[in-house]
């Protein structure tokens, strides 16, 4: 194992409660205390976490601030990098989910289709989006939950040698056999798939760990479904509530829906995620400030080389 790579044990036997026992304590609002990000892989419910991320960035920059750590496994992984590494490409990643989800939609089983390859358009849009010092900003703070193929153990990367090795890394992370192809991704001599598999959800054992999942399992930064019958389950260290929400939820996963509903789970995250700020006295309205533009006037005789002064509101 590398030496920088954290071996948690195998968490991926399911067991099931009533009446969700997990819950975090709601203590953790002490401002001195120490935050991490974690977001779980959930396939093409990566539009979730964008629109969670979004919501942190725009009315979030002092929680973030604030966060030691970022960690994420798949889906979670790669949203997780944006926020660490270059958060400007927030909207590329919108884009390149919806238009990835419209190519499989036209694949007659997706990217189970025959010739398929998930990982071409994900290392192509990767190579092209990610900056050139990406792996420093990244060694550090972002930690990607990645599964040894051999061992089948859980294994926590957060220092990357250059930015080709972070880009593996996460593709690795979002690497399930056949779904992704058949051939794992290699990184220092040992071959990596989903982090899901072992860990899905890391949580960090020192200060308080704000969970994002697009599933309702009583997370921090969650769907809220109506109890029901109060049964939850945990499999690879996340918590589930056993509804038909969460099933429907589970089969976008994997089998990307309409664009259309793609962007409801955008703006649930978006929502989720303000919620979360506004509860815990973090939300950061937008401000409205007035600035001083030079614009250039239409020259004419009488105002040559001229230029007009206009105060404008706009919103920060």
């Amino acid at each position: 194992m590398p030496e920088d790579a954290v071996s948690t044990s195998d968490q991926s036997a399911l067991s099931i409660d009533r009446d969700h026992p997990r819950r975090y304590s709601s203590a953790y609002s002490d401002m001195q205390q120490v935050f991490h990000l974690s977001m779980c892989g959930c396939g093409f419910l990566g539009m979730y976490h964008l629109g969670a991320a979004s919501c942190l960035v725009r009315h979030g920059q002092g929680f973030l601030r604030g966060v030691d750590k970022v960690v994420g496994a798949s889906a979670g992984s790669l949203v997780a990098s944006a926020i660490v590494t270059d958060q400007d490409k927030l909207k590329d990643c919108i884009k390149f989910t919806y238009d990835l989800a419209a190519e499989l939609r036209s694949k007659p089983v997706g990217a189970l289709t025959p010739g398929y390859n998930l990982m071409k358009p994900l290392k192509k849009f990767l190579e092209r989006s990610m900056p050139e010092d990406a792996h420093i900003r990244a060694s550090g703070k972002l930690y990607i939950s990645l599964t040894n193929v051999k061992t089948r153990k859980n294994e926590i990367f957060s220092e990357y040698n250059n930015r080709e090795e972070l880009i593996k890394c996460l593709l690795a992370s979002s690497y399930i056999p056949l779904y992704a192809g058949v051939r794992p991704p290699k990184i220092r001599g040992r071959r990596y798939m989903d982090g899901g598999f072992t860990n899905n959800l890391p949580v960090f054992e020192d200060g308080f760990t704000v969970r994002v999942s697009p599933f309702s399992g009583g997370q921090e930064i969650s769907p809220q479904d109506k109890r029901g019958m109060g049964l939850f389950f945990n499999l690879h260290s996340q918590d589930f509530q056993l509804n038909r929400r969460n099933i429907a939820r589970g089969l976008h996963a994997f089998f990307p829906p309409s664009k259309d509903t793609l962007t409801k789970y955008f703006n649930r995250g978006y929502h989720d995620a303000e919620t979360f700020l506004k509860s815990r006295n973090f939300f950061e309205p937008e401000r409205k400030i007035t600035v001083m533009s030079d614009l250039p006037v239409k020259p004419s005789p009488h105002n040559r080389n001229r230029r007009l002064i206009v105060w404008r509101e706009t919103t920060v």
